[in-house]
């Protein structure tokens, strides 16, 4: 009969859900696995499914590294960046998509910035932060990470912002209400959902960038994701500390897109069902 699933297809469909499941969750288990695993299980082959658990990699991570100080060098920089790239990025969306500033080629020029590969202008970007010795400080980060961002927050907002009615911004504005105030009273409240989709996506691009960080820092403003390359030594790879800060890496993350899961998932659907 149409509608119902027969018992073939129920587990037809089960089975497929597992095997996409567990394509994406294995990886998880292994990393936290391993970093569980003292050094001769983690190399043992064939590979150890039970073994005893130890956490001395997370203390030798958290205790004998600069982990604690890199993760607070990761904070400042994600945070920096998600905060002024919505600051800036908010205006121009509200302007290209109420007042049609720039037309596509604009819209499309933000697009074609983030295409391009970061490495394309490390060179002339580091030749610059040299200059004015921004080389390993906490401002060169944030401030290539904007420039990384905005074009993606841009288009996000300005999405958002589309599916507003442009009758109440006329209302506002018969009010006394400016473009400033408009944005302020009317389209934040309204956009908050996307809002904090946008901060949220911002926050992780800055927090799981490598290249730019690797960089452009030496030793004070280092990030988790260079910080945790150091593991990666001449002689041996210490997989037992790599797995163990990816581990704790991920906490920040994970705990952020719980804090905002609502607002993250109102974000994602906003304007998919009038």
């Amino acid at each position: 009969m149409h509608g119902r699933l027969t018992t073939l297809g129920l587990a037809w469909r089960l089975a497929v859900l597992a095997a996409f499941l567990f394509f994406f969750l294995f990886p998880f288990y292994w990393i936290i696995a391993t970093s569980l695993k003292t050094q001769v299980d983690a190399f043992a082959i064939p590979p150890k499914w039970l073994f005893d658990p130890t956490v001395a990699n997370y203390l030798k991570v958290l205790l004998d590294t600069e982990f604690l100080r890199q993760t607070v060098n990761s904070l400042i920089a994600s945070t920096a960046n998600a905060v002024v790239t919505l600051a800036l990025a908010l205006p121009a969306a509200f302007s290209m998509s109420r007042y049609g500033t720039g037309g596509k080629d604009l819209l499309f020029w933000f697009l074609s910035i983030r295409m391009i590969p970061p490495i394309v202008g490390a060179i002339p970007l580091f030749v610059f932060a040299a200059k004015f010795r921004l080389i390993d400080t906490y401002v060169i980060l944030p401030v290539l990470y904007i420039i990384l961002n905005m074009p993606f927050a841009v288009w996000m907002l300005k999405s958002f912002i589309d599916e507003i009615p442009r009758e109440i911004d006329e209302s506002a504005m018969l009010d006394g209400c400016g473009n400033l105030a408009v944005i302020r009273r009317m389209i934040l409240p309204l956009i908050k959902p996307g809002l904090v989709a946008t901060a949220v996506f911002c926050f992780i691009l800055a927090w799981n960038e490598f290249l730019l960080a690797n960089i452009f820092t030496r030793r004070v403003a280092v990030t988790l994701p260079v910080g945790i390359s150091k593991f990666i030594t001449e002689k041996q790879i210490l997989w037992g500390y790599i797995t163990a800060a990816a581990t704790l890496a991920t906490l920040p993350p994970v705990v952020l897109l719980w804090f905002f899961q609502r607002n993250l998932l109102r974000g994602l659907t906003f304007g998919a069902v009038r």
